[in-house]
């Protein structure tokens, strides 16, 4: 038989933790069973009553109890559900408490935010719908345009409305030129992250032989800097080619990388650096070239392979029994495409 309920100890929390515990509690989890039964609920806690006093040949059944400590027991059992249900209505009475306030503040809330959203709608309409207008104009179809010359030359188009202010179109063109001004900083900043090494600048200025820096000097600081930047961008690229698998999605990656590299060596074009830049990016790029051969080779021996295999399956079904049927039927095929 189980044991007789034992009160849960504890303090009671705030804003329905008690109530939460009181669900997990396992003491308490059989009443919100669906099949909760009373009767299956005092045979599971109580123990049985003996009949050895009414009827001596009776049999008793084990830890069964007499009728007045079964009676004793049951009072027991009911004062502590008792105290358990004092306890959950005093929760619940809590909870019922503060749902009534917080409802109150809710819909205090709620009038304050409609009173926000009221006067907004007033003031849009009526006060400031003269300014609106100014930047808005009404009737807004897209008018003539402006066209200005960009980085490359070539002119953007600018759309103006009809009747539009002419400090709006100053505004949209001020907009315009930051976008660009934040491309050249971006495009500057690169062009600050990618030094070249002072021996390779020595190596394309020169064709005297230039021993490398002295360390401590600048110029070997710059060396390191410079060698390690390219380290990087050889890793990058590697990197790529070696993303999704290694396989034709990592060489667009690189490839595309190596895109943008060039768009960025165009800064130093007809400067001492442009050639050893280059030759950088021509080794990057036959890294490139080099895995894109790897799998176009590979892919060619795989179909070899499949070849080799369906001419080796044709071979041994021409080399079977079979072998003088299935060569008089392509005879015939071949006589009658020949008709």
């Amino acid at each position: 038989m189980a044991q007789p309920l034992q009160p849960s100890a504890g303090p009671t929390a705030k804003n329905g933790t008690a109530l939460a515990q009181s669900q997990l509690d396992s003491s308490l989890r059989h009443f919100t069973e669906t099949s909760f039964d009373p009767v299956d609920f005092l045979n599971d806690h109580l123990p049985p009553l003996t009949l050895t006093a009414s009827q001596p040949h009776a049999t008793r059944a084990p830890n069964s109890i007499n009728l007045a400590d079964l009676s004793s027991r049951s009072q027991s059992l009911v004062s502590q559900l008792g105290t358990q249900n004092v306890r959950l209505s005093g929760n619940l009475t809590q909870l019922t408490e503060e749902i009534l306030r917080s409802g109150g503040r809710l819909a205090y809330e709620v009038e304050v935010l409609r009173g926000e959203a009221i006067s907004l709608a007033d003031a849009l309409s009526e006060n400031l719908h003269e300014d609106i207008i100014k930047f808005a104009p009404e009737g807004g179809d897209v008018g003539e345009q402006k066209e200005v010359p960009d980085e490359e030359g070539e002119k953007e188009s600018i759309p103006e409305l009809p009747n539009e202010p002419e400090f709006i179109a100053q505004l949209r063109i001020l907009g315009q030129v930051r976008r660009r001004l934040e491309e050249v900083i971006q495009t500057f900043g690169d062009a600050m992250e990618w030094p070249l090494p002072p021996s390779e600048l020595s190596i394309t200025s020169s064709f005297i032989s230039v021993s490398a820096p002295e360390p401590g000097t600048e110029s070997y600081s710059r060396e390191e800097k410079g060698q390690e930047i390219a380290k990087k961008l050889r890793t990058e690229i590697t990197e790529l080619l070696d993303s999704n698998g290694g396989g034709d999605s990592g060489v667009a990656a690189a490839t595309e990388r190596l895109e943008k590299l060039r768009n960025l060596a165009t800064i130093w074009k007809g400067t001492a650096e442009e050639k050893a830049r280059t030759r950088f990016l021509d080794g990057l790029a036959r890294i490139i070239e080099d895995r894109r051969k790897a799998l176009e080779n590979q892919r060619d021996r795989a179909s070899k392979k499949a070849r080799s295999s369906m001419e080796q399956i044709a071979e041994e079904r021409d080399s079977g029994p079979g072998a003088g049927l299935f060569r008089g039927l392509q005879r015939i095929r071949d006589e009658i495409y020949l008709e």
